[in-house]
């Protein structure tokens, strides 16, 4: 019957014209509820025949059009069936179950009622006040919060224990403004062809080992989303989109239910199709903005597609920003939310660099959010979690826990997270395709670990670097904690060598295919671009903590800087060598670009000082620890590498500013200014000598004189947060006293081999 009058039009024709309370409300000053044909209210008082919805109820209508209001009402009426309604205001206290159950039967069909068919002209729902208050998640609370002490207390008593993690806030309103952004952000889904391609390229890149968020789960939320809104993405309807917009802000104000038995492809449906949520909307944008931010391999000769460009992936990393922002008024708090985090931190971290304070914020944010979810205690058997959820949790954490401390170490700043306060669990080495295993087939994939957790293949996967670089990360914020906190000279070399000794015992429980990383060359050949960058990291890391400790050493407790200089020539040999494969370089290129600013840049500032150093001596060493001319080179050949660095890149600032600086250093090496003129005579102007020469060779000398006093290079204050790592241990002023310099230089025996 509703259906009938509503297609009928007459509903539409009413609604149009109605007012937002009924006349009998209206003229009592009561509060209408905006039903129609008829409200509760007039129903309870027994005036329904009254009810009516002037249009203009101020006005004085004609008589005629009043009549034909009348009966326009009067038709809808006779329509649509009458239903008792119950008010809320009485309370029902009937005894019979029949009649309850008629009561619950009307009150259900009056909260439907109440939810479709009201006065065009009354406010909507969600921004009414007084609209039902919902239950938002507020994180974990710990031993010291507020509500312990309740859990404590309940537990010896036989009564239920409230959800103290959740609090009741009042429903979000969904205004329109909402509805424009979300429908803007959904506009990039129109050409979903692109969209799959472009994500189906990313996983084909990273051998589907790069992301939190793995490939069969994303490959089901697109098919989820093509299946079920595929069409209304495709035509880009206005009303269409609305719905569709709506729908998912629903969805994600939701939290998602699941069981330890719930497995992947069913959790991967919770945020899909009719269930779709922003998280999803903003994972789908992230991937295919990483994608986009990756050139094709060298030597393919497929064409770019002409969306594979940095504009492209900004305007993805601008959707996922938007699409976190909806997430967090909506206030989502989970697995979905965190992936979403911390693929968006890398793509910003891409397109931004990691000096950029977006990612320290960023950063900053998935510590909370891991945090508010409680992963930092770790997983637990009472947590009930499905198999596959449980490891994509270990590598979130210890993930998230690794990037901090790098952050950290890399700005000099205190972590925001700590291991003392963590149950950091390693993740298993299972590949993607072992993970999403059930059953029996689990069971094998399980046994073919060795009694530590690693495979015994000998692949190096990213699990495997995550695996190996959480005990390297737990040293690193040992080691910062020595750079940053008030100890005394004994109680830096005594945690100092503490710190050593678990180095070693560390390296020495590794699996000898991991140990083989740090003492042989990297193989390259036979391995994929992905595999090679992550054995390159992870040769990196057995060194970069022990450089790290040694300046700390030489600042803090004046040892030598042998070595440093040692450490720091391998790291520079190793990215050298990599940055010279242009098959890695052109894949990995925002890759190389981060070793070439973290790593290169750190291990390339010590050998330039040192090497300064040395030229600065009056008399040169016989057994420098620096050979001169393969020093020079290697800087030379570094300082080409970084100027070579796209500008588009996000590590390009921190590169350029690094070029500049061994540049200028070279420069002061290799060609040193000539020694100032000495003057003959009085400085008074001979007579005899013409105004306009004595007026350029007093600009001369008094240039000559400026060149000397401000010989040493400056870094201007732009430089100062980037390139901290250059005054290694160096007590003296940076380029030395001049006076110095020019004894050397004049003692300095060019014909000496070298």
């Amino acid at each position: 019957m509703y259906l009938t009058a509503w297609e009928s039009g007459l509903l539409p024709a009413i609604f149009s014209i109605l007012s937002r309370s009924c006349e009998p409300c209206r003229r009592s000053k009561l509060k209408c509820d905006h039903v129609v044909p008829t409200c509760g209210r007039c129903i309870k008082r027994q005036c329904a025949d009254r009810c009516i919805y002037h249009p203009n109820p101020l006005t004085q209508a004609r008589q005629k059009e009043k009549a034909i209001l009348s009966t326009q009402c009067a038709v809808a009426r006779d329509k649509i069936p009458q239903v008792p309604v119950q008010s809320s205001e009485v309370p029902v206290t009937e005894s019979s179950g029949v009649l309850t159950s008629q009561l619950a039967r009307a009150r259900s069909t009056e909260v439907a009622t109440r939810e479709v068919h009201r006065a065009a002209s009354a406010p909507p729902l969600q921004s009414r006040d007084g609209v039902a208050n919902r239950t938002i998640n507020i994180g974990f609370l710990g031993e010291t919060s507020y509500v312990s002490i309740f859990t404590d207390g309940l537990g010896s008593f036989d009564v239920s224990s409230p959800d103290l993690e959740s609090s009741p806030v009042q429903g979000m309103s969904l205004s329109h403004d909402r509805i424009a952004q979300g429908c803007k952000v959904l506009a990039f889904l129109k050409d979903k062809h692109m969209i799959n391609r472009m994500v189906s390229r990313w996983y084909e890149i990273s051998e589907d080992e790069a992301c939190i968020c793995i490939e069969p789960i994303m490959k089901e939320w697109l098919w989820g989303l093509g299946m079920h809104h595929g069409d209304v993405l495709k035509d880009q309807n206005p009303e269409k989109i609305q719905r569709l917009c709506e729908l998912i802000w629903r969805n994600t104000q939701s939290p998602i239910s699941f069981t330890e038995t719930t497995t992947a492809k069913q959790w991967a449906r919770l945020g899909t199709g009719p269930s779709i949520r922003w998280e999803v909307i903003g994972l789908i944008a992230v991937i295919a903005g990483l994608s986009a931010n990756t050139p094709e391999p060298f030597g393919r000769g497929s064409k770019k597609h002409s969306s594979a460009h940095s504009s492209f992936a900004r305007q993805m990393n601008e959707i996922a920003e938007v699409c976190l922002s909806f997430c967090r008024e909506c206030g989502a708090l989970g697995d979905m939310f965190t992936w979403l985090l911390i693929e968006n931190y890398a793509l910003t971290a891409k397109i931004k660099g990691e000096a950029s304070h977006s990612i320290y914020t960023l950063g900053g944010e998935i510590v909370a959010s891991v945090v508010g979810m409680g992963l930092h205690r770790g997983v637990k058997e009472d947590d009930h979690l499905p198999f596959f959820l449980i490891e994509v949790r270990k590598r979130l954490l210890c993930q998230m826990y690794g990037a901090e401390i790098g952050m950290s170490t890399f700005t000099g700043r205190p972590p925001r997270i700590s291991h003392r306060y963590c149950n950091l669990q390693p993740p298993l080495d299972l590949s993607v395709s072992q993970l999403l295993l059930e059953g029996d087939d689990l069971t094998l994939a399980l046994a073919s670990l060795d009694e530590k957790g690693f495979n015994t293949s000998g692949r190096i996967r990213r699990v495997t670097w995550i695996r190996i670089w959480i005990g390297f990360a737990i040293q690193r914020e040992d080691i910062l904690d020595l750079a940053l906190g008030p100890y005394t000279r004994e109680e830096i070399l005594q945690r100092a060598e503490d710190i050593k000794a678990r180095h070693d015992r560390y390296i020495e429980e590794l699996p000898p295919f991991a140990r083989k990383i740090k003492d042989s060359p990297i193989e390259i050949e036979g391995r994929q671009p992905a595999e090679i960058l992550v054995m390159i990291v992870i040769h990196q890391a057995f060194h970069s903590n022990q450089l790290l400790l040694q300046r700390v050493l030489i600042r803090k407790a004046g040892a030598s800087s042998e070595e440093l200089i040692c450490l720091a020539r391998s790291i520079l040999k190793d990215i050298l060598l990599i940055s010279q494969r242009r098959d890695l370089g052109t894949l990995l290129k925002t890759d190389i670009a981060s070793l070439l600013a973290v790593q290169g840049m750190r291990s390339a500032a010590v050998m330039a000082v040192e090497l300064l150093k040395q030229e600065q001596l009056p008399v040169y060493p016989r057994n420098p620890l620096l050979p001169r001319s393969q020093t020079i080179q290697d800087l030379a050949v570094f300082a080409a590498v970084l100027g070579a660095v796209d500008p588009s890149d996000g590590s390009f600032s921190i590169c350029d500013q690094g070029r500049k600086v061994i540049t200028q250093i070279l420069d002061r090496i290799l060609s040193p200014p000539d020694p100032p003129k000495q003057r003959q005579g009085s400085r008074e102007p001979s007579a005899h000598k013409d105004p306009d020469q004595q007026v350029d060779e007093t600009t001369v000398d008094n240039t000559t004189n400026d060149a000397i006093q401000n010989y040493g290079f400056h870094i201007s204050s732009t430089a100062d947060f980037t390139m901290t790592d250059l005054n290694y241990g160096i007590d003296a002023p940076f380029l030395g006293p001049d006076n110095d310099f020019m004894q050397w230089l004049e003692n300095m025996d060019w014909e000496r081999p070298v």
